[in-house]
């Protein structure tokens, strides 16, 4: 007798080509039925015929579904079968939601059949910009609603041809319910436009484009999800001009290369780095970069200085657009300067028209098209540490994707609007949490609308009409606090305030999918979070669960001149920690002419204001900052004194380093029973080095392992005191390799697990998820 099987499937199954491979398993396998997409972004199945054939199709579905599709729950209801379908088709889409957990499909680099597309003379998309299929294209950043249909996406301002709607419909060809599809004749197109916004004449945008770029030319290029600005490699002379008109000195940029064998002349990455940089997600990976390039790479070693200064790693990702691969066609260089196209503290830029109004200053001309950009989604960034992937910005190719736990608090929802730098919101639904794309800094409206527009996109698309709960950092001036309190006050919802460290505690229980009662001990490290009252911590060992914490120990606090100032001028820092241990005479051989301010620099007499100004504590901020000490070593070392981008003292600190055996040893205070870490210690024994005239590199290296060995010992302490076996590492300075791999050491040796960071960025960009999953945890108390 013939049966029927109703299948529910969960995943990433919208917009990867999921019902066309249904289809023709179903067809292949003689059954009978219907495949459709559901309103929660998942997959109904219904299939009718020989009970084995039906299982042969499940098994084919469970074990060979498009390299690009996930399938995280399968749900099988067999029946009778009722001979009411004629035949197996794709069932035109439902707004039904069937479950909690909402599977939105990420962007998706261009696959290699659309590559050959592009490239083949015959094809009715050579050359064309915007080729996509059912597997590959543009899917957040255009999607307004869900079913995933063409209707619910900025494709439908593009109807389909004849041609394009022949192969939309035809079950065997790749592009069948391809929802971005298009071809010249029916979908979007490039126009070229110089400084004052005209139409530069020319039948070939693309090739005009490349032209310019090889005539050392700033190109701002619109791109799938947002816009990048864009130089040649071969000559660092575009790549200066881009610096000097975008004032950033020295912050790194990120390249795009044609292909791994372009990479691996420039750079040295490991297998595991290739892996994740040719996935279909293509982010942004930092790799180790070679001092000179090999012989026949068209990128130069100063280029290479150019785009990271004083830097030994190099972040690099490969083409993701049909644009990309025609730019590369048409040139002669091995990569691109690829960064994104907004001011400091600004969103990306995606209206043509605002492309060109804000940036005419920095670009010479402009690529721009047609299709709208619903979500613009800056490019990821990870690197990998000891072994693992760790995110630095999680963002386009992986957005939206949530971050699953086992936790199942039936029917609870919060949104969680992050910090004030590096930012992500989140939306909590079931247990399961969704960050939002990388936001970036929140101290501009623009900013904040940003966030609140891709808050509300994610919430529409969830289907949740209300918030139990809306959660912030516990600082009371950042605008974030600002708009979850209108918010929490316009929707008469409750508001919770996080503490900072706590918010990187509990992200690190939900990336390491704990229960939601688990109480670890946590190394929270970075440059700055507002304490429990008002304190500036930054370097703290917390133990708790998501419900509480309570501080454990961590650095001894000092007293910096200029509050902020002590944030970007880094020899206030060494002033501050040293001024104990060193005289007037040696902080001035050592940082005497260092910025100290925009107009001011470090002489005897401002030296006698910064060490009086702290002594009084007037203009002063008292912190226990990891941040802060590394910036004091990385300015005795005369490595860098000012952090023109966030952590570049820290940053070229790790590239300088290298292990030749020299080390620091900690000393620790016991403060009314809590450890501390005496820096000044720790930085006195740097300066002494220093005078023994050791090899910056190591006295860099041990700076490093010191801080991470110190923090860890206390962890260990503190797990070996309380039986909590588990020791975890949050917070930005996470993203330090040497500091990680001492944390890794000592944990290690004390037989205890260490929890590290692989879902969710450990820097600011994961705090949202923890004040979520804080917030949650309290509802669940009430």
């Amino acid at each position: 007798m013939k049966q029927q099987a109703t299948i529910h499937i969960r995943g990433i199954v919208q917009g990867v080509g999921f019902r066309p491979f249904v289809y023709r398993v179903a067809t292949q396998n003689r059954l009978k039925g219907y495949v459709l997409n559901l309103g929660d972004a998942g997959v109904r199945v219904v299939l009718e015929g020989e009970r084995n054939n039906i299982e042969a199709t499940i098994r084919q579905i469970k074990n060979h579904p498009p390299s690009i599709a996930r399938i995280d729950d399968m749900e099988i209801r067999w029946s009778y079968a009722t001979g009411q379908f004629p035949d197996f088709r794709i069932a035109k889409s439902s707004s039904t939601a069937t479950a909690d957990v909402t599977r939105i499909p990420p962007d998706i680099a261009t696959c290699e059949d659309c590559v050959r597309d592009i490239f083949d003379p015959n094809s009715r998309w050579y050359q064309y910009p915007f080729t996509s299929c059912a597997a590959c294209g543009p899917r957040y950043s255009t999607i307004t609603d869900l079913p995933y249909d063409r209707p619910n996406t900025t494709m439908a301002d593009f109807p389909l041809c004849n041609t394009c709607h022949s192969s939309y419909t035809d079950p065997g060809n790749r592009r069948y319910h391809a929802q971005t599809t298009a071809c010249p004749i029916c979908g979007p197109r490039y126009v070229l436009l110089d400084k004052e916004g005209n139409t530069v004449a020319t039948e070939r945008p693309l090739l005009a484009a490349a032209h310019l770029l090889a005539d050392d030319r700033v190109l701002a290029l619109h791109g799938t999800s947002g816009t990048h600005l864009v130089t040649i490699t071969s000559t660092p002379e575009p790549i200066y001009h881009l610096r000097e008109r975008k004032r950033r000195p020295q912050r790194p940029l990120a390249v795009m290369a044609r292909g791994m064998s372009a990479v691996a002349a420039f750079a040295t990455p490991t297998t595991r780095e290739a892996e994740e940089m040719q996935s279909w997600r293509r982010p942004i990976v930092l790799v180790s970069r070679r001092s000179v390039p090999m012989s026949g790479s068209t990128v130069t070693a100063e280029s290479l200085d150019a785009i990271a200064p004083g830097l030994d790693t190099i972040g690099v990702m490969l083409p993701y657009s049909p644009a990309h691969h025609i730019l590369f066609n048409t040139l002669n260089e091995d990569a691109l300067v690829m960064t994104s196209a907004n001011p400091t503290g600004l969103p990306m830029y995606i209206d043509s028209s605002d492309i060109v109004k804000h940036l005419h200053e920095i670009a010479d001309y402009f690529l721009v098209h047609n299709r709208r950009i619903h979500q613009r989604c800056d490019d990821s960034v990870l690197k990998y540490i000891a072994g693992r992937r760790v995110f630095i910005r999680r963002s386009r190719g992986y957005v939206p994707e949530p971050i699953h736990t086992d936790w199942r608090p039936k029917g609870t929802t919060v949104a969680a609007l992050g910090p004030e730098e590096k930012v992500t919101g989140t939306i909590a639904k079931a247990g399961v949490f969704y960050p939002t794309q990388h936001i970036g800094d929140t101290d501009s409206i623009e900013s904040i609308e940003f966030l609140t527009h891709a808050m509300n996109h994610l919430k529409h698309l969830l289907r949740i009409e209300r918030f139990d709960a809306i959660a912030c950092d516990l600082h009371p001036q950042f605008l974030t606090t600002e708009t979850a309190e209108i918010i929490a006050q316009e929707t008469n919802t409750s508001l919770t305030r996080v503490q900072h460290h706590h918010a990187h505690l509990a992200s690190l229980i939900v990336d390491s999918n704990l229960s939601s009662n688990t109480r670890i001990v946590c190394i929270t490290a970075d440059g700055y979070g507002y304490g429990p009252n008002g304190e500036a911590w930054g370097g703290e060992v917390l133990v708790g669960g998501l419900k509480d914490v309570t501080w454990y120990g961590g650095l001894m606090p000092s007293r910096l001149s200029g509050g902020d100032l002590a944030a970007r001028y880094a020899t206030r820092s060494l002033i501050g920690i040293a001024t104990p241990i060193s005289s007037e005479e040696q902080l001035l051989t050592i940082a005497g002419g260092n910025k100290i301010s925009e107009r001011k620099r470090l002489t005897e007499s401002t030296l006698q204001l910064l060490v009086h100004s702290a002594e009084r504590g007037v203009n002063a901020v008292t912190t226990s900052s990891a941040g802060r000490f590394l910036d004091a070593v990385s300015v005795a070392l005369g490595i860098c004194s000012e952090n023109t981008y966030d952590g570049e003292c820290p940053m070229k600190l790790e590239s300088v380093a290298r292990d030749n055996g020299t080390r620091i040893r900690p000393h620790y205070i016991d403060r009314r029973g809590s450890p501390l870490i005496d820096t000044g210690a720790a930085l006195q024994q740097v300066l002494e080095l220093i005078q023994q005239r050791v090899p910056r590199a190591g006295i860099a290296f041990a700076a490093q392992w010191f801080l991470g060995e110190a923090l860890a010992q206390i962890a260990c302490m503190a797990s070996q005191e309380q039986s909590i076996p588990q020791v975890g590492f949050s917070g930005g300075v996470a993203l330090n390799r040497n500091i990680t791999r001492a944390v890794e050491r000592v944990v290690s040796d004390h037989g205890v697990q260490l929890l590290r960071h692989w879902r969710v960025p450990p820097g600011d960009g994961g705090v949202s998820v923890g004040q979520s999953a804080v917030t949650m945890a309290q509802l669940a108390l009430e």
